[in-house]
């Protein structure tokens, strides 16, 4: 048998967990194999300690305000005709620029070589 867990029946096992129970999971992935059981029972352990956390009043309040808010500015664009812009600013000259500097320093580098190689044998 395999010495690593199937992510597969990891994956399998803890939504079994979640939504089913520990019972139900277990017979899910019967028979559990002896290089498993270590991480089905931290599965087991994650799922007893950790409980979901319900957010604040007030993130919730503040999120739906900004939801709106940007939802609101998206039909207004849309009712102007305005092109929702996009937060990259794109600059293909930039790396043209860059890509024709170091073209050239190449170039400058591989020059220097060859007349220092050709100083050095007429020496």
């Amino acid at each position: 048998m395999s010495q690593e867990p199937s992510p597969d029946r990891l994956d399998l096992y803890t939504r079994v967990l979640q939504n089913q129970g520990a019972v139900k999971a277990r017979l899910v992935v019967n028979p559990v194999l002896p290089e498993e059981e270590a991480i089905f029972e931290l599965i087991d352990d994650l799922q007893d300690t950790l409980r979901p956390v319900t957010p604040d009043i007030a993130f919730k309040t503040q999120l739906r305000e900004q939801l709106l808010a940007s939802a609101q500015r998206q039909r207004n664009y849309r009712r102007l005709r305005i092109p929702a812009t996009d937060k990259r600013i794109r600059l293909p000259w930039i790396a043209a620029s860059a890509a024709v500097l170091g073209a050239t320093a190449t170039l400058a580098g591989a020059y220097a070589v060859w007349r220092w190689n050709a100083g050095r044998q007429a020496a």
